[in-house]
């Protein structure tokens, strides 16, 4: 989900008494780093965790500049808020010269945003979960030539984690046939307006997919499948959701085909969601009155709990099949991890200039090693030697 809000560890790392080291960190730098949407759920979160594993100077801009004030001025001289242009959607020409990485939490004018980046050689970090704004953005960064620069696409965690767990099937599996993504979210987590806004703007929405059958117009949450996901969450029903994931693995990772699905830990609020799916949510309530309401049930009745799980069942073409999953705490939390870990490779100049999407510069053992308190790796086989299943990261 493109925005979040947490109540969750990216704070607890700041309590008094508590060591920087809860969070690891893949590097120290020294550059400038700026967040659009920094004083929201997920960029709050990137912000926190850069403060704790980098030495980098940290701009954070969003629409309303008193609020990034607020939001930078407790944090200390490393933190800066600062101005969009009048319209909120691109950077003033004169403060991309200081930036080395942009970090983009915002959906709005996103291909604006990586284009200012593309002509000033300012790496770009995109978390968006919309196929379509990923597109525009590997294509207009695909058709420029020669850049000084990278743009890192599927930053999070689905995109992102379930992009990982994808190509970390393949490594193991070999070519795969299909690939079907589960995505379990925690109905006790309080996420943003903004990530609960765009859940419920997809409900019932139409998109095209590649399908084993070929290419196929589906609706989200209008077909469900039941995901078996061991100890932790058991048998589920899971709805077809329309995250970036599945569109994009067929084509970097050359999977024949990949289909996301969706629920919560709490069979009420998946329920709840499929039931909104078939009425439509602006039958019900306006979207934007739905999502206020739907943020405040979950802060003061959750249903739930903050742990989130991903999952990639895949086959291959021999019909050999295993899963792979990463837990979690804090689904808006770990979508920080991942991009702060991103955003420090590329300070680090360790990442090609070009467009990639995450699976194809990054392993998942890289994010796992990285944040091993936060993310474990289970391994499930069904008809795959047990090296092929082993997992270092346990």
């Amino acid at each position: 989900m493109p925005d979040h809000h947490t109540s969750n560890p990216v704070d607890a790392a700041f309590r008094p008494g508590m060591e920087s080291t809860e969070v690891a960190a893949p590097g120290r730098t020294g550059r400038t780093v700026l967040i659009l949407g920094g004083y929201g759920a997920v960029g709050s979160a990137i912000v926190r965790a850069l403060l704790l594993h980098s030495d980098c100077s940290i701009l954070v801009a969003g629409r309303r500049l008193e609020r990034a004030r607020a939001f930078a001025r407790p944090l200390g001289p490393r933190v800066k808020a600062v101005e969009l242009e009048a319209d909120g959607s691109s950077v003033s020409a004169g403060l991309l010269p200081c930036v080395d990485v942009l970090v983009n939490c915002v959906e709005e004018a996103s291909a604006r945003f990586a284009a200012q980046c593309l002509a000033a050689g300012v790496h770009y970090v995109d978390i968006s979960a919309t196929a379509s704004v990923l597109h525009d953005i590997r294509r207009l960064w695909g058709s420029a030539g020669e850049v000084r620069s990278s743009a890192i696409l599927s930053v999070g965690v689905a995109p992102g984690l379930t992009n990982l767990l994808t190509r970390w099937a393949v490594d193991r599996l070999g070519p795969l046939r299909h690939v079907d993504i589960s995505v379990v979210l925690g109905a006790g987590e309080v996420h943003g307006q903004a990530a609960i806004r765009w859940t419920l703007e997809n409900l019932g929405r139409d998109f095209a997919v590649q399908t084993r059958a070929g290419r196929k117009v589906m609706r989200a949450f209008s077909e469900s499948r039941i995901g078996r996901f061991g100890a932790l969450y058991g048998r589920r029903r899971t709805y077809r959701f329309d995250f970036s994931d599945q569109h994009t693995v067929p084509q970097t990772l050359a999977v024949g085909s990949a289909a996301t699905w969706l629920c919560f830990d709490s069979r009420l609020v998946t329920q709840a969601f499929a039931c909104m799916a078939r009425l439509g949510p602006t039958r019900l309530l306006r979207v934007d009155g739905l999502t206020k309401a739907l943020a405040w049930a979950a802060d003061h009745f959750p249903l739930g709990s903050t742990r989130f799980l991903v999952q990639a069942d895949a086959v291959n073409h021999a019909d050999q099949r295993a899963s792979y999953a990463v837990y979690g705490d804090g689904e808006a939390f770990s979508t920080a991890l991942v991009a702060a870990y991103v955003t420090a490779r590329l300070l680090t100049r360790s990442i090609p200039p070009g467009v990639h999407h995450i699976e194809e510069v990054i392993g998942l053992e890289e994010v796992l090693g990285a944040y091993p308190q936060h993310l474990r790796l289970v391994t499930s086989c069904s008809s795959v030697s047990s090296a092929s299943c082993s997992s270092p990261m346990g």
